[in-house]
């Protein structure tokens, strides 16, 4: 009889180690933080596009042509129908800046994020100073689906 408490007690025992490290493996994953894969401004919530094309322009020497297709990302459809009845206006402006990018710039990748940031700014520096919308800068992103020389 007492050899088989023992083994009882041992099951018991073992039972309650077996438990015990479980339900701390388990609060262990409660507790761990979710991996942050992505970093930088949080996506657009409701993106709206407008594509202006493609753009091929001299660039400076006149040796190469920069090719570009260029699509402009919003976060509200208001400011994104302002600027669709201004699109020549955009246009000329991005034809102008697009040949003011030297070989050394477009070889540069460091420099494809300040060329983005360069044509966010001027696109938004169109819009009124007090817009019927909330955002004073309504271009969220500008994306490049085409970007290379001839």
């Amino acid at each position: 009889m007492v050899w088989k408490s023992k083994k009882g007690f041992k099951w018991m025992l073992l039972s309650f180690v077996i438990i015990t490290f479980l339900s701390a493996c388990n609060s262990e994953e409660e507790v761990e933080e979710p991996e942050v894969i992505r970093e930088g401004p949080p996506p657009l919530e409701n993106p709206q596009y407008v594509d202006l094309g493609t753009f091929i322009v001299n660039m400076p020497g006149d040796k190469y042509f920069l090719k570009s297709s260029i699509q402009i990302a919003f976060n509200d459809p208001i400011p994104k129908a302002w600027m669709q009845a201004r699109l020549p206006i955009v246009k000329d402006m991005l034809v102008t800046h697009l040949q003011t990018i030297s070989v050394e710039q477009f070889d540069d990748l460091r420099s494809r994020p300040i060329i983005k940031n360069d044509i966010k700014l001027r696109i938004n520096s169109l819009f009124p100073n007090k817009p019927q919308w909330e955002d004073a800068a309504p271009v969220r992103k500008i994306l490049f689906s085409e970007f290379y020389r001839q």
